[in-house]
């Protein structure tokens, strides 16, 4: 990570700033190699590999007053497209966020894959479904106003999230998350987290809506790490009736090797319980490790296994080899 120190001359003439404002550039560069093995034939022209870079650069800069309140801003662009942006103020009452980048399901998820903690990719399209156990909407879309609420009782924290879709759409979200993390003495570190989320306009018709919801559970034993994650997401027409309800499970155990190589089992199976048109189903295996070269630079590799019932159905697997530097 990059500071650059800027002048506060301006700031202090004005309202008495007690901190220089530092610029914190941040960031990677990753490039992957991707093969997939599935059930579709390619058209001509068509094959089962790619090459693919992924670029991000964070720019954060914070500043603080004679007072004790602090704000900050940050700003990310990933693939020089899509932006994440906020500002940030922290109070005695806890911390305010404007934009796009402090959201409660944004924040406070459990899924490693939500995370892309490893490698992923399939190469796949699954329809009806779900890629990971994350009730989120809003993260990273609509503007909104995000409050975290101040940690009490040693390991409580709560985030709330209120999005506005601007004046052309009612696809306004609320995000409501709730966590608790403490120590479980000889088993480790535990955290318990759950969260609610609705939308409307979800489909574009006008009074529908959307519900989703998440609950989990990560336990950390020295080097071991498990993770249980259940996401619920239900869609309601103009008049209130459930057209889709898609559950998702996920579970993880994830092996600290050493400093510099991390191991994972990812399982993820999900369904739409009221499609039985299609019948839409996946079940998916992640085997992965991230392996650090020396610090900054690391290797991610992957496979997984995929077997999805629907319209179409899809069995095969796909491998994922990636390079990345951090800076």
């Amino acid at each position: 990570m990059r500071k650059v120190l800027l002048t506060t001359t301006a700031l202090v003439a004005l309202g008495g700033v007690s901190a220089a404002s530092a610029l914190e550039i941040s960031g990677f560069q990753r490039f992957e190699y991707s093969s997939w093995d599935d059930t579709a034939a390619e058209a001509a022209g068509e094959n089962d590999s790619q090459f693919a870079d992924f670029n991000r650069v964070v720019f954060q800069h914070s500043i603080t007053g004679d007072s004790g309140l602090s704000a900050e801003g940050y700003y990310r662009i990933n693939n020089w497209a899509e932006a994440y942006h906020g500002v940030g103020v922290q109070t005695d009452l806890g911390h305010f966020g404007f934009g796009n980048w402090w959201t409660a399901g944004g924040f406070m998820y459990n899924s490693h894959l939500y995370n892309g903690t490893f490698r992923s990719g399939t190469g796949q399209t699954f329809n009806g479904v779900n890629t990971s156990a994350a009730a989120t909407i809003v993260d990273g879309g609509d503007n909104s106003i995000n409050y975290t609420m101040p940690t009490l009782f040693g390991g409580l924290d709560a985030m709330v999230t209120l999005s506005d879709a601007g004046t052309t759409t009612s696809d306004d979200v609320t995000e409501v998350f709730v966590a608790y993390a403490g120590d479980a003495g000889d088993v480790g570190g535990f955290r318990i987290h759950g969260g609610i989320v609705t939308a409307d306009d979800t489909t574009g018709a006008a009074g529908d809506e959307q519900e989703n919801s998440e609950y989990g559970i990560n336990v950390d034993s020295g080097a071991i790490g498990v993770r249980m994650t259940r996401e619920e997401a239900t869609t309601k027409n103009t008049s209130g009736v459930s057209t889709a309800k898609v559950e998702t499970n996920e579970y993880a155990v994830t092996y600290k090797a050493s400093d510099d190589l991390t191991l994972g089992v990812i399982m993820l199976d999900s369904k739409d319980k009221l499609d039985t048109t299609d019948n839409p189903k996946l079940d998916m295996t992640v085997i992965a490790a991230n392996y650090f070269i020396m610090p900054g630079l690391r290797v991610q590799a992957s496979t997984v296994n995929f077997d999805y019932e629907g319209a179409t159905n899809n069995d095969g697997s796909s491998m994922n080899v990636a390079l990345r530097i951090d800076f």
